[in-house]
């Protein structure tokens, strides 16, 4: 199958997904809206979780579409400030920033970068959001620091965070689709494919992902990619 045909595939199955999925999200919410006082505190809480549930799935097969799309998309590389990546990453992520009491430090001096932007900007996307999801440190202690450097002409960018680190069980699973699934579900989490994507995102753009931790005290992401020019 090619990539066209899967991406193709994909579309037509999440799309015959959802009709049920919309139907039982929207006479759920009825139930809730017209039909709750016919119902005692457990009958309540089940439909809640029905609704819930339903809402998940409606999220994952949007968040799976696009994934699927951009992996499959060729890259369309061009100089990028990697300032804006970054500041667009951050303002897309403020609520939970703002709400965890997290202190965002960047470089000074951040260069620009030769990627396709958008691929770019997930990938650091996905880190970000799983710096802010592992963590158990009090409102105001939770850190995640951008440091950038040169790294044998290429830009070298790292996330850290304090958060919870990972458990050594599982370094060497989390860039596995659904690797980071196990770590998800014990917090309440959700399908756990965040890191893949990032690995293969950065990929896609002539770089590679690393991780170093810590278990309980820090994780920290690197990658590379190409140089752009001023």
């Amino acid at each position: 199958m090619t990539q066209e045909e899967l991406v193709r595939f994909f579309s037509v199955l999440s799309h015959d997904l959802k009709s049920p999925i919309f139907a039982v999200d929207g006479f759920s919410d009825l139930l809730l809206t017209d039909y709750l006082d016919k119902l005692d505190e457990e009958g309540q809480d089940f439909l809640r979780r029905i609704r819930s549930s339903a809402q998940y799935m409606k999220r994952v097969l949007d968040e799976m579409s696009h994934m699927v799309k951009l992996l499959a998309r060729p890259s369309a590389h061009k100089p990028t400030p990697l300032r804006e990546i970054l500041e667009e990453v951050i303002l897309k992520h403020n609520f939970q920033i703002e709400e965890g009491g997290v202190q965002v430090s960047l470089p000074d001096e951040l260069p620009v970068v030769n990627v396709d932007p958008e691929k770019l900007r997930e990938a650091i996307g996905s880190l970000i959001g799983n710096a802010l999801f592992f963590t158990d440190r009090p409102k105001g202690e939770r850190q995640i620091a951008i440091e950038s450097g040169e790294d044998g002409g290429a830009v070298r960018l790292c996330v850290r965070d304090n958060g919870i680190g990972i458990d050594p069980r599982y370094i060497n699973q989390i860039f596995e689709l659904g690797g980071m699934s196990k770590l998800d579900k014990q917090r309440g989490g959700g399908p756990g494919y965040g890191l893949y994507l990032a690995k293969r995102l950065i990929e896609s753009q002539g770089g590679q992902l690393t991780v170093e931790s810590t278990h309980g005290e820090e994780t920290t992401f690197c990658f590379t990619v190409p140089a752009g020019n001023a």
